[in-house]
């Protein structure tokens, strides 16, 4: 069984609590192993991480470990601790001990330490690893550490700056074999991710990677216009045996993006084939009516996007999928009418 899981680590529109929650009873019901929050708008846990957590914030986080450790899933959180320069001072050392503790006592499973998508700056490995030293000292759950540069995809030199020379060999070869570090494949939103590339990744990292999938992901001020409702392919069968594990990172859309964890997930464990998995995902998790709107409009959604309907189109799909109650539907509406749009802090889009 492929140990396989849900990072929300998106930019954009968090997933409405409720929905946020119900992943816990859908992940047991299909074999989900782990969930990480980690939303890029939560300023708690990236751009505003030193300042204090409240108490209401420290009850949601209670709430959500709560409800997937009831329903047996491994809950993480995803910690960013943005601003970080070429040297970890005193005082960084004192609000990242803070943090930790916090999360120690709340019983979290896994601690994402996400270092993705922020600038480039001097000693970049060194501080890292200054980090990830302490959080072990601190923090005594599993880590999973995303480097800076979590792809060989130039985007990232070009946004967030060069990458230092030999910054991904000394982070490999000093942190230890114990902590996941994750990769997204050849791309930030990887097409295709073969055997071959899978292997050359775990000698660069000294370990199977831990794949944040990006497949479905939309949260960019272009994606935003799709619903990436696709089917799970260029993923080989024999590269789901070379990865430690997949944390699916996907659409802004919760109740959509079940379609696409369910039917990864049959593809991961050999079930169906990837077009065969979206419609059994499709028949087995919304409405036989709203599954046939769903395929017929399919190419539209993920293909010609938003800017490319016409208003009488999309007054009519308005209409359409008005009729139907299942609630993947009300995203959909809810997407016709601007509701999930993505502006720049999204870079690599």
């Amino acid at each position: 069984m492929i140990k396989m899981g849900v990072i929300e680590g998106f930019f954009g529109p968090q997933w409405p609590r409720p929905a946020r929650l119900s992943y816990a009873a859908f992940l047991t019901r299909y074999g989900g192993d782990f969930y990480i929050y980690a939303p890029k708008q939560d300023p708690h846990l990236r751009k505003k991480w030193r300042d204090p957590w409240d108490q209401e914030y420290l009850r949601e986080l209670t709430e959500l470990r709560r409800t997937f450790h009831s329903a047996g899933v491994r809950f993480g959180v995803g910690f960013s601790p943005f601003g970080l320069g070429s040297k970890l001072e005193e005082g960084d050392r004192t609000a990242l001990r803070e943090k930790l503790a916090l999360l120690q006592n709340l019983q979290v499973d896994l601690l994402g330490l996400f270092f993705d998508d922020m600038p480039v700056t001097a000693n970049l490995a060194h501080t890292q690893l200054e980090v990830v030293d302490l959080v072990r000292t601190e923090f005594k759950g599993q880590l999973v550490f995303c480097p800076s540069f979590y792809t060989p995809d130039p985007i990232l030199d070009k946004v967030f700056g060069q990458r230092p020379e030999g910054y991904l060999e000394a982070l490999a070869t000093t942190i230890p074999r114990d902590v996941s570090i994750v990769w997204t494949g050849p791309k930030v939103i990887s097409p295709e991710i073969t055997p071959e590339h899978l292997r050359e990744t775990s000698n660069l990292l000294n370990r199977p990677p831990f794949l944040w999938e990006n497949l479905y992901a939309n949260d960019g001020p272009r994606n935003c216009k799709y619903l990436k409702l696709t089917a799970f392919t260029g993923r080989p069968d024999e590269s789901f045996g070379l990865v430690d594990a997949i944390g699916l990172n996907l659409m802004n859309q919760p109740e959509l993006s079940k379609i696409l964890y369910l039917s990864s997930s049959f593809v991961a464990n050999g079930k169906a084939d990837p077009k065969g998995a979206f419609r059994r995902a499709i028949g087995e998790l919304v409405s036989a009516e709203f599954g046939s709107f769903l395929l017929s409009h399919q190419e539209d959604f993920r293909g010609r996007g938003l800017d490319l309907f016409s208003a009488e189109e999309t007054a009519q799909l308005l209409r359409e999928v008005s009729q139907f109650s299942d609630p993947a539907a009300r995203e959909i509406g809810d997407w016709l009418s601007g509701a999930y749009t993505v502006g720049s802090e999204c870079l690599t889009d």
